[in-house]
């Protein structure tokens, strides 16, 4: 069952003296720690000058407000990502926390020009979305050599020009303690520990201080034994790895695997209550080929790479005769052979279809429930969708996305420019916006206070109303009549049964735009008044 927390719960033991210790009153403390707007950490401080029997009191705080999922840390500074940490096993039900960092991969045989090409690609990649820039977030660095010292130089590399938090790969202890040796103080994520290799790692992750992918290669028994036996040796920043298929039918247990082992730590079995990591580049079935992510034969993995029986290996996915050979996916006739697109037959390149599965695969498991992911792809057709999935889920559906209402100025708007207005709903708000920059625009476009809410809606509902948008001009100081030559407001196409009340209202001319702002360029060139040297165009 969910983990929700009431500030009720919480008011009893914070001390009474908030409004002096926290500059707000009790109940405000209360409730800012149950939405999580303050961390129980950043108050620890406070009940440590307070007398002893105030500790007592923030212990229990302490455990009472620890999620239900345990949150890890991984990196340090600005950049360190913090995985886990939810309640609850829908987003409705309150909100998803810590949205899942992506990490592309580089591994240790690249040349120092391929790596640093790749580095580049990888830093710097952003796509600006609804206000904000969203980005990859890690790098993880894969042991495809099998040689500790190539692989240390790799990490060593790495940090010299690049300061994302990092993923070290390989099951070989000797190769992981040569990369943490490396990244010593960088705190990185270790994968992975399993069966074989298990007390050597622990030993590992202990010395370091590092948190410590565990693996049960898909098998959900041995990962919780696993998991329990990491604990009982004092290793507690655990992630914990469901497994992950070339793709094809086995995915679909994969899927169920990931909600299985999520709903066993939301409703209390604190032996699996950690992140899960997600492999989406082993999904990947072909396209990687040589000089790829660790090379022909080694496709999508992640755990010393290519060596003779791991993942990858000779007949494992993508060797000869593995997912992804002659007559699989990929091949003729297989999955992404021969596809109809209309009445035309159309041939992807195994490339593409590598990546199709790989951001299938990725966008899938954000919804279900990946805490973080490693992706090999770096086109932005398989980037793009799964930047955007995690942003998406992981918004607060309590708190509605909005820009601030005020008048923007877009361009270098003089008294002949046109006055538009929308809502303060962000995507609109930005939707208009960037069709406005990217057409050339210069003007002023207001953006009216609807809680959040989109035109039409807000129309409907009655946020959007003449007396609304008066009042945010009359807030704004911008009189139409007085700062313009031509006393003229253009109404959303949405809005367009506003248009009488707005002219009686604020004794303006309103026009009433086009339904879609993507027109706005075309319909401003054919409608309005000023030719395009006055309105600023």
């Amino acid at each position: 069952m969910a983990k929700i927390v009431s500030p009720l719960e919480i008011y009893s033991y914070l001390p009474d003296d908030c409004e002096t210790l926290f500059q707000a009153s009790k109940m405000a403390v209360a409730a800012q720690l149950a939405g999580r707007k303050l961390k129980i950490k950043d108050i620890r401080g406070v009940y440590e000058k307070l007398p002893s029997a105030f500790m007592e009191k923030y212990e229990k705080l302490e455990e009472l407000l620890r999620p239900a999922i345990a949150e890890i840390e991984i990196g340090t500074g600005d950049k360190k990502v913090i995985i886990g940490g939810d309640d609850v096993m829908f987003r409705h039900t309150l909100s998803f926390y810590n949205k899942p960092p992506i990490a592309a991969d580089v591994w240790d045989t690249m040349t120092d020009a391929e790596l640093l090409t790749r580095l580049e690609k990888i830093t710097t990649f952003r796509k600006f979305y609804v206000g904000a820039f969203l980005y990859l977030d890690m790098v993880a660095v894969r042991s495809v050599s099998g040689n500790p010292e190539t692989f240390q130089k790799c990490v060593e590399k790495v940090i010299q020009n690049c300061d994302m938090p990092l993923i070290l790969c390989t099951k070989n202890p000797k190769i992981m303690k040569s990369g943490l040796k490396s990244a010593a103080g960088k705190n990185p994520l270790m994968y992975a520990c399993d069966t074989a290799n298990r007390e050597e790692m622990t030993k590992l992750a202990i010395e370091y201080d590092a948190p410590i992918v565990v693996s049960g290669s898909g098998d959900l028994d041995t990962l919780k034994t696993l998991a329990v036996t990491l604990q009982n040796d004092g290793v507690d920043k655990i992630v914990l790895d469901p497994g992950m298929p070339a793709w094809g039918a086995d995915f679909k247990k994969v899927f169920q695997n990931f909600i299985k082992i999520r709903k066993a730590g939301i409703d209390g079995d604190k032996e699996l209550a950690f992140p899960l990591i997600a492999l989406p580049i082993a999904a990947r079935t072909t396209g990687l080929g040589t000089g790829g992510a660790g090379g022909a034969g080694e496709t999508g993995g992640v755990g010393e790479t290519g060596g003779a029986g791991g993942m990858g290996g000779a007949g494992g996915m993508g060797g000869a005769g593995g997912t992804g050979g002659a007559s699989e996916t990929g091949g003729a006739g297989g999955m992404g052979g021969a596809s109809e697109t209309g009445s035309q037959k159309e041939k992807l390149s195994p490339e593409i279809i590598a990546g199709y599965h790989e951001t299938m695969a990725a966008s899938a498991l954000t919804v279900r429930y990946a805490d973080i992911m490693i992706i090999h792809g770096l086109e932005a057709h398989e980037l793009l969708p799964l930047v955007h999935a995690a942003d998406t889920i992981y918004t607060d559906p309590r708190t509605p996305s909005a820009v601030e209402p005020k008048l923007y100025k877009i361009g270098q708007p003089g008294p002949e420019s046109p006055v538009l207005f929308t809502t303060n709903f962000a995507l609109t708000y930005y939707t208009v916006e960037s069709d406005l920059s990217s057409a050339g625009f210069n003007g002023y476009l207001l953006a009216v206070n609807t809680g959040g809410l989109g035109v039409e809606a807000a129309v409907a509902g009655g946020q959007l109303t003449a007396e609304a948008v008066q009042k945010e001009f009359e807030d704004a100081a911008f009189d139409i009549k007085t700062e313009t030559k031509h006393n003229t407001l253009i109404l959303p196409g949405l809005a367009a049964r506003l248009q009488n009340e707005i002219e009686k209202k604020m004794k303006v001319t309103a026009m009433v735009g086009p339904m879609d702002s993507g027109r706005l360029a075309k319909w401003l060139e054919e409608n309005w008044a000023p030719d395009k040297e006055k309105n600023g165009r």
